[in-house]
């Protein structure tokens, strides 16, 4: 798979759509990509909305399989995100965040966060 790295070919097709639907969110992207770098941020907007899906009312009345899904589609974003992470301070390049070891923590407090299953 080769890696898109013109930002301007996400103005066609797939990626604008995907552009489009993220517009009233650009703040809060922003922030986390300033705060954790581009990739760890949007996953971590990622993993929270996946979170915010679990305390929603009748949660618990939706099938096991959807909420497997939601389950592992959260785990999938957060174990992404730490390869990323990880990968970055092997390099040495850290995340090009405001505060390099910002993002760890930040990662650590939202984990530490979720519910745990026994």
């Amino acid at each position: 798979m080769d890696y898109i790295e013109d930002v301007t070919q996400f103005s066609k097709g797939v990626g604008a759509t995907a552009e489009a639907r993220l517009e009233p969110l650009k703040p809060l992207i922003e922030y986390y990509e300033r705060e954790m770098g581009e990739w760890p941020g949007r996953l971590m907007i990622a993993t929270s909305f996946l979170g915010d899906v679990q305390l929603m009312s009748g949660w618990s009345g939706l099938s096991q399989e959807f909420r497997q899904a939601v389950e592992q589609a959260q785990a999938l974003v957060v174990s992404t995100m730490l390869r990323i992470l990880n990968a970055q301070e092997q390099e040495g390049a850290g995340c090009g965040c405001k505060d390099d070891g910002g993002a760890q923590a930040e990662m650590q407090r939202f984990l530490d966060s979720l519910p745990r299953r026994e």
